[in-house]
């Protein structure tokens, strides 16, 4: 993933609202946060998943190369996926939002069908005054990246391809399956 894709000229909302499929919050810690959230929502089966950017390549914070380290917790509210993230280390969106919101609803993510399509839509979004604030890679998994949406919708947006087998996994924490993170 590049640090700034070029320009092209396509709109965000090209890409947009077809798979708006995950809302995201950052949380202090993840064990006491899956049981407020579960009895809220009535979510029995989370998927959790530490140490997540271990392996990842072309990470990046703010413009400058990615130090940061994350856990997170996964669960579904019908084909919404509800992410819960924690931040473990480093200079991280997470982090900040911490220190300035506290816990509380972070982001809100799309996932695009293919990593053309997901390279058009982080110009796009580049282009209209939405900076890449920190994203990364896992290499032959996918790829995601948060945009600073702040200002204009009060939280990020997060863009990100999966390959075929992530997607499937995905299907099987549906299920409310147990899936560990193979590396």
């Amino acid at each position: 993933m590049a640090d700034q894709p070029e320009a092209v000229a396509v709109k965000p909302n090209q890409f947009i609202g077809r798979q708006f499929d995950q809302v995201a919050f950052v949380v202090e810690e993840l064990e006491s946060a899956k049981e407020r959230f579960g009895k809220m929502y009535g979510i029995t089966s989370w998927n959790t998943w530490h140490n997540l950017a271990d392996g990842q390549s072309n990470k990046v914070y703010r413009g400058t190369p990615g130090d940061y380290q994350f856990s997170c917790a996964y669960a579904y509210v019908g084909d919404l996926q509800v992410e819960l993230c924690q931040h473990d280390g480093g200079r991280s969106v997470y982090k900040d939002w911490l220190d300035t919101r506290g816990p509380s609803l972070h982001h809100l993510a799309f996932r695009l069908d293919e990593r053309a399509e997901y390279e058009a839509a982080c110009a796009a979004f580049i282009a209209q005054g939405a900076p890449l604030a920190m994203g990364g890679e896992i290499e032959g998994a996918g790829v995601w990246a948060y945009f600073d949406t702040v200002d204009q919708l009060g939280c990020y947006t997060e863009l990100y391809w999966s390959a075929p087998a992530v997607l499937a996994i995905f299907e099987r924490m549906k299920r409310g399956e147990q899936v560990e993170l193979a590396r």
